[in-house]
């Protein structure tokens, strides 16, 4: 040991010894502990690498009588109701170890409620952010990053409503135990709540997110830290610099200032009783412009006792292979630390870096669900869970859970306000769709000849679509899954129909209702509840003209009486003034009229009836399918349930002309059963085409009414 180092040693025994000399003077027992910080040395190890060594820290939670400031200096405690508050989640933590993983297991840390709610266009209330920590308990995910306590009032809000529900949940449970109260997705709960749809995972824990200290700032006085010690959550992540150009631009600290904010940082809320886990933010690029200062960060923080240090790839650049290499190194130079991966999007390889960094050895991997976050996301934990548990064999959610992972992803999306994206992999729509004829033929001879795992695996399920490139396959699946029984004669029948109509414009493969009537026509022993006999569209308008006014001269008089006989200023001789310009706008009190005329007959009884049903509407559309829904009401009452969700119009090429072939979506819905279905119509007429997709979708709602009715034609 060298001089400097001994003369520090010997330095700061004397103070323990003095200490304990003024506590015992005051009446404490010679067990007691003092609050004072430790002090952290270093030493040198072999070669040039450094490990922090702490001298000595009492683990006793024995509290003090507070002593005279003048005679030793510490922060004063705590009220009791907010001691009770704070501790109330991590008091019994170390219950079930956050960080003991299962052999082969992986972590998965989403932070869909802080990191994902980033997105441009994302907006999370309370309410969802609940919801969605909810679903993510009960499929089991390890970590929830629910937020940063300092920032907003409703983060903070989600860790007290989240602890409240915990010790509810832990009050009910039937264990005597000391189960994790402290936001583990609960204790075991007993079989009289399991109707009360409470997941028994006890897999999930609560993590709030927060930074190191500030400069210049101590840790006690740190505002940051002081809100993650207030928040009731046992794990605290906290994001450090691991690039040496970061730490002296943005930062602006020097190399040694950035280690003691992540060592004291770290230190501290341990102290605290927090587990503690470290987000290297740029560790990546950190390593590749300065590896030695890089993995100098890191083993500040593991050696400050740091539970899981989180590689971060937070510009989203890196290459597979290099986060294999790097995060090998990691993983080898630090032990039993924990190491994870974070990896953003924005070259497209955040899943495939996530990949090759639990291929070198990182036991956790951060994202959110569905990729959401900045820019072009972060790494999209769906994908990643199935295919590390499909395909490299890894634990990562409990049994059979799995297989609720469409389901999870898809209700997580509905509560983020987003469309799940159709091409997902997995979980979307289209996942395990079939479009090609021949894909589907060979598909119902072996399943995986066109999957590359069972979409029941992941809860999704494969479909075939029908289009132009189908085959008589496709038509026949699309039948069978709408109950029919269709000989190969009709299936060949509809798909002509399906290719004729495709060239047309129309596009089917989403139109399952536009699909299905072809085949209720088709049927030879079918009977349309109603004909289209013709219709009529008068739209017009008095709102358009050019609406004069006078122009004012620059001292603001009007040229119509200056008085002025100049011919100039009187008349074009077309009786306007030549002074005289247009207005903007419509003209004042203009009014537009559409009107619609619909002949149909309907078959509802034994004789045809023939009515005629005129209809006015906010538009040409609206005045179409108002006449339709009057000429229709009487005999098919179940129509006042159906209504437009949704109407969109695509504009095919044709040169960008008017004369181009319009095609309209539209998609209805029945308010008592909540069955919706989505038909399609294409026209060089916007209004022909919208009237084709209107009739068949209450043609096919006449057919699946509330009440489950088919049309019974009398045969007397």
């Amino acid at each position: 040991m060298n001089s400097s180092l001994f003369l520090k040693v010997f330095v700061y025994l004397k103070e323990v010894e003095s200490t304990k000399r003024m506590m015992m003077m005051m009446g404490a027992t010679t067990t007691t502990t003092t609050t004072s910080k430790t002090p952290l040395f270093l030493v040198k190890k072999k070669r040039t690498d450094l490990k922090i060594v702490q001298l000595s820290r009492s683990r006793s939670r024995r509290k003090l009588p507070p002593p005279p400031k003048s005679v030793l200096k510490t922060n004063s405690p705590p009220p009791a109701e907010e001691e009770e508050k704070r501790s109330s989640i991590t008091k019994a933590k170390n219950s079930k170890d956050a960080f003991k993983l299962e052999t082969n297991e992986i972590a998965l840390y989403d932070t869909t409620l802080r990191d994902g709610a980033q997105q441009v266009g994302m907006s999370l209330t309370l309410d969802d952010k609940l919801a969605v920590s909810k679903r993510l308990k009960e499929i089991g995910v390890r970590f929830i990053e629910g937020g940063y306590p300092g920032s907003n009032p409703k983060d903070a809000k989600y860790f007290e409503v989240e602890a409240n529900n915990a010790r509810e949940m832990s009050s009910q449970s039937n264990s005597g135990s000391s189960k994790n109260s402290s936001y583990t997705d609960a204790a075991d709960v007993s079989n009289k709540n399991k109707n009360k749809n409470v997941n028994n995972n006890t897999n999930t824990f609560i993590s709030a997110f927060g930074m190191t200290r500030r400069k210049g700032v101590s840790v006690e006085q740190d505002a940051g830290l002081q809100a993650m010690l207030d928040c009731p959550a046992p794990v605290a992540c906290i994001v450090a610099k691991a690039w040496d150009e970061q730490c002296e631009k943005v930062l602006e600290v020097t190399l040694e200032e950035n280690l003691q904010l992540i060592e004291e940082s770290v230190a501290y809320l341990i102290e605290n009783g927090k587990d503690v886990i470290v987000d290297a933010e740029h560790f990546y690029d950190g390593y590749n412009a300065n590896p030695e200062y890089a993995l100098k960060c890191l083993k500040t923080a593991a050696n400050a006792g740091a539970k899981a240090i989180a590689l971060c790839d937070t510009n989203g650049g890196m290459m597979p292979w290099d986060v294999e290499a790097i995060t090998r190194i990691v993983v080898e130079s630090l032990g039993d630390t924990m190491i994870g991966v974070h990896m953003h999007n924005d070259g497209g390889l955040a899943v495939a870096n996530s990949i090759a960094g639990v291929r070198a050895g990182a036991t956790m991997v951060q994202g959110c669900f569905n990729g959401y976050g900045e820019r072009t996301g972060n790494a999209d934990l769906v994908v990643i869970a199935a295919n590390l548990a499909l395909k490299m064999g890894k634990k990562v959610v409990p049994d059979g859970e799995l297989a609720k992972l469409t389901e999870c992803a898809r209700t997580i999306a509905k509560i983020c306000r987003q469309d799940i994206l159709a091409r997902q992999p997995y979980v979307g729509p289209d996942a395990f769709a079939h479009k090609g004829g021949l894909h589907v033929a060979a598909l119902k001879k072996m399943p995986m000849s066109y999957n590359h795992i069972l979409p029941e695996l992941v809860g999704n399920s494969a479909r075939s679509v029908v289009s132009e490139l189908s085959g008589r396959g496709n038509v026949l699946d699309a039948a069978y899954k709408t109950g029919r029984e269709v000989s190969g004669d009709m299936a060949k029948k509809v798909l002509a129909q399906i290719k004729s109509l495709e060239s047309k414009g129309f596009i089917l493969e989403d139109a399952g209702a536009s699909v299905d009537i072809l085949f209720q026509r088709a049927a030879s022993d079918y009977e349309a509840p109603f004909n289209v006999v013709e219709f009529t569209v008068h739209s017009g308008s008095t709102s358009f003209g050019v609406v004069a006014k006078e122009e004012d001269d620059d001292d603001g008089s009007s040229d119509s009486g200056s008085g002025s006989s100049d011919s100039n200023s009187s008349s074009n001789g077309n009786g306007t003034n030549r002074n005289r310009a247009p207005s903007e706008g419509y003209k004042e009190g203009s009014f537009s009229s559409n009107q619609a005329i619909v002949k149909i007959d309907t078959f509802l009884t034994k004789n045809m009836e023939t009515r005629l049903s005129v209809a006015e509407g906010n538009g040409p559309v609206d005045a179409l399918a108002k006449a339709l829904r009057s000429a229709l009401r009487d005999d098919f009452p179940q129509l006042d349930g159906i209504s437009l969700s949704d109407y969109k119009v695509d504009l095919l090429s044709q040169g960008g002309t008017t004369a181009a072939v319009t095609r309209v979506t539209i998609d209805f819905v029945d308010s008592a059963t909540d069955l919706r279905w989505r038909t399609v119509g294409a026209h060089s007429s916007i209004i022909e085409a919208s009237f084709r997709a209107l009739v068949d979708g209450l043609e096919y709602g006449i057919e699946r009414c509330a009440d489950g009715c088919v049309v019974d034609f009398e045969t007397n």
